[in-house]
């Protein structure tokens, strides 16, 4: 999933989660951070980039290989953040996290490592895994030829940019009064 994708996904996630079940107001700030929350996982991008010398995309990017796109280690930071923080936010960032990281095995072609640290278990699992990068396409590319032009990827990024937006606007509009 794009980056839009993931934000437009956090920002309905976390306005529905407000509404139904905390019975809270919904805030503009409030899905700003639900936003920055559910691309959390892929700020990784730049520390793998430079780890394997891969800044112009060479190579295919493997961040969904590193434990920093894992399960356990977001389970991790939401057990010492409950530490610091309220129920509720410790809620939401593990929800926004999680649906990152399953969004990430729904429209991605290879997946995230859903059994990691298991017994060194670094499998990565794709709703819809295919091999399209052994033609060296990647980057932007890669989106053009292979990722918008399937239904069960194309569709949801959509759906899911576009319904983040609306719910954007119409709380700004509440907001703004």
């Amino acid at each position: 999933m794009t980056l839009t994708g993931h934000i437009g996904a956090s920002v309905a996630a976390a306005y529905a989660v407000e509404r139904l079940v905390f019975k809270s107001e919904v805030t503009p700030i409030s899905l700003g951070l639900a936003g920055l929350i559910g691309i959390l996982p892929d700020l990784d991008t730049p520390l793998i980039l430079a780890l394997t010398r891969n800044w112009r995309l060479r190579a295919r990017n493997t961040h969904h290989q590193f434990f920093t796109h894992t399960p356990f280690f977001y389970f991790l930071i939401t057990l010492v953040l409950r530490l610091f923080m309220s129920t509720h936010a410790v809620v939401l960032f593990g929800l926004l996290t999680i649906l990152h990281l399953a969004l990430d095995s729904w429209a991605t072609d290879d997946g995230i490592m859903w059994k990691w640290p298991k017994a060194g278990d670094r499998t990565q699992y794709s709703l819809f895994p295919r091999v399209v990068h052994t033609d060296d396409v990647r980057g932007w590319e890669y989106y053009v030829r292979y990722y918008f032009r399937t239904w069960h990827t194309a569709l949801p990024e959509l759906l899911l940019m576009c319904g983040g937006l609306l719910i954007m606007i119409q709380t700004l509009g509440s907001a703004l009064g």
